[in-house]
């Protein structure tokens, strides 16, 4: 059992998988913290 969970983890498939899963968590990060950095670069300079 343990050979096999080493071998998917070294494996393309898991490599390919986790591309994805950074390249979705680089965009979350991008489109959900950039209109609170844009909200707070107006509060910033409006008062």
């Amino acid at each position: 059992m343990m050979s096999k969970m080493m071998e998917a983890l070294d494996g393309d498939r898991f490599d390919i998988l986790m591309e994805k899963t950074l390249k979705g968590m680089t965009h979350v990060m991008i489109w959900g913290c950039l209109p609170y950095f844009l909200y707070v670069l107006i509060r910033m300079f409006s008062n």
